[in-house]
């Protein structure tokens, strides 16, 4: 199928495509997936605390998967967003959310390419950046750690996304540059590392994700969630066997 055919097809027939191909809900991940990893994010973000007047930053929004999701829920002009695949963004609004909302929420959008959340010229009370981690190697992630440190604000929090080597041991670590469609992993004792390099604090969380380890960064370490409330942090969703590993078996 051309590429141009591919991005007619509807969101059901999409499921059939595999991850990477040349459609909205395909590009960006496995498409039988693309409303939860949308959702999941929500709920994260609404878990530590998100409320319509904080500002987010969607470093990587892809298709908005999340972003529907967050332009609905924030308030006019609070939700600001990096993708460098113009042709994502469009396609959703098209597709999903309309240039209604869009007209009505005010939505910033970047299109660099070099990981520039200063852009904005603004602070974050939130910093999203899932699934991109995971294709980066290390001097791209220094960057847009670095970068991340210098624009969220003093009390927000950045929830990023890393691929442990032990969660994909079959996985090439620490793979240079930009691997997509490819993945790369990193150790935790890495991840550790490369937080410490940027002035950032961070830990890891236990909220579910399919594939990947979800981390919580901050510029001081008062801000992280406390760990001994990490019991409302488990992502689990029930009455779905597709994602049963999120809800712990005793």
């Amino acid at each position: 199928m051309e590429p141009n055919q591919t991005r007619l097809l509807s969101p059901n027939d999409a499921v059939k495509l595999p991850p990477g191909s040349d459609h909205y809900t395909a590009y960006v991940g496995p498409p039988g997936q693309w409303d939860f990893m949308g959702a999941t994010q929500f709920r994260l973000l609404t878990t530590l605390g998100l409320r319509n007047r904080h500002k987010v930053l969607d470093l990587g929004c892809g298709s908005l998967r999340a972003g529907r999701f967050l332009i609905m829920y924030l308030d006019r002009g609070n939700y600001f967003a990096i993708e460098p695949n113009i042709w994502l963004i469009e396609d959703a609004i098209k597709n999903e959310i309309g240039q209604a909302l869009v007209n009505l929420k005010q939505p910033s959008f970047s299109h660099n390419d070099d990981f520039n959340t200063e852009v904005f010229g603004t602070k974050f009370d939130f910093i999203v950046a899932q699934s991109i981690f995971s294709h980066a190697g290390p001097e791209l992630v220094s960057t847009a750690l670095r970068s991340i440190r210098q624009s969220l604000d003093k009390n927000g929090l950045a929830l990023v996304t890393f691929i442990h080597k032990d969660k994909q041991p079959h996985a090439p670590e620490e793979m240079p540059g930009w691997t997509y469609p490819g993945c790369t992993t990193y150790r935790p004792e890495r991840v550790s590392a490369l937080l410490s390099e940027a002035a950032l604090y961070g830990r890891e969380l236990p909220w579910y994700h399919p594939r990947q380890n979800w981390y919580a960064l901050a510029v001081s370490p008062e801000v992280l969630p406390d760990s001994t409330l990490d019991r409302h942090l488990s992502g689990a969703v029930l009455r779905e066997n597709e994602f049963q590993g999120s809800v712990e078996h005793k």
